[in-house]
């Protein structure tokens, strides 16, 4: 009797380190969580939501979700978290937050990237601290596409920034191989820092007194040149007119001139003589005395036309 017993008492034990292994295994993988199944520290199974059984002692599991997004902050760390009575508070991290622009300008940034694990097995082993990594990614694709940016371009244009930064950052992640899912980047703020305010706000007003010289500049060439133009266009329309009328004098004088010539060529003779007439009229019209000589110097005739009566002429013409 004392052995049947000890019999039932065994398989009571074996009942009950069979149950405890059974239940001792069992696992619960949530919703929106993925399991990793480690045995020897080498990943053998991957499993969804929904119950589960392993090996206690010689298999483990790590699971996370798939699904929570986490938000990590760049360039600054919230120090207090805010609450309905008191707002949060936040510490600078300026050796992540300070950049160069295109111009050797100096900002200063924070942002918030978010993302989500699509595959764990990638996230936790293909990749040592992914953390971490993703943080050094994010840096050097912020920082370049800052770098090629100039000040008021990166002050002024987050939008464009994050639109920019989000392809290129999911890309590099991808090229890692770490499983892991960017669903957005939100610039916070871009600042110039305190200690160069000052510096940066004299070279606004140098900018902006440039543009009022530019501007100035523009109105007093759409003054000038107009007038300069309508002086330009009536100097070339008096210059065309004159041209005219010099070509047309030239013209009428040469008509003039080749109708004398011709009529000369006609009657060579009678034309020199006519010419030589009025040339003498031309020349002793106003002569108040002629003397006429000979070739040895006598006096042949003296005539003071002045003091001639007026019907001499006529006889003289008559004779």
């Amino acid at each position: 009797m004392a052995k049947k017993h000890g019999k039932t008492a065994v398989w009571l034990i074996i009942l009950a380190l069979a149950a405890a292994l059974i239940l001792g295994g069992l696992y619960r993988v949530g919703q929106g969580e993925q399991a990793l199944v480690i045995t020897f520290g080498q990943v053998t199974d991957t499993n969804g939501p929904g119950l589960y059984w392993r090996m206690p002692g010689v298999q483990r599991v790590i699971s996370r979700s798939v699904t929570n997004i986490h938000n990590v902050e760049y360039g600054y760390r919230t120090a207090i978290a805010g609450t309905s009575r008191s707002a949060a508070e936040y510490t600078d991290v300026e050796s992540e937050s300070v950049m160069l622009t295109n111009d050797n300008s100096i900002v200063q940034l924070e942002a918030i990237y978010q993302y989500t694990i699509r595959d764990v097995r990638q996230y936790l082993f293909d990749v040592e601290d992914p953390e971490s990594t993703m943080h050094l990614a994010f840096e050097a694709i912020l920082r370049r596409n800052i770098q090629n940016r100039s000040l008021d371009d990166a002050l002024l244009d987050k939008d464009t920034i994050e639109q920019e930064v989000l392809p290129d950052f999911q890309a590099l992640i991808d090229s890692y191989d770490m499983g892991v899912k960017v669903h957005g980047v939100h610039i916070q703020n871009i600042t110039v820092p305190t200690e160069v305010i000052a510096n940066y706000e004299d070279v606004n007003n140098a900018k902006n007194e440039m543009t009022r010289r530019l501007d100035e500049a523009q109105q007093y060439e759409n003054q000038v040149l107009p007038l300069a133009r309508s002086k330009a266009y009536e100097l070339t329309q008096q210059a065309l007119a004159y041209e005219v009328d010099v070509i047309a004098e030239a013209e009428a004088e040469t008509a003039v001139f080749d109708a004398v010539l011709t009529q000369y060529r006609a009657q060579e003779d009678t034309a020199k003589s006519r010419m030589v007439i009025e040339t003498l009229e031309d020349i002793l019209g106003g002569a108040g005395r002629i003397v006429v000589v000979d070739e040895g110097g006598g006096v042949l005739q003296h005539l003071d036309i002045g003091q001639m009566p007026s019907g001499t002429d006529g006889q003289e013409e008559g004779e």
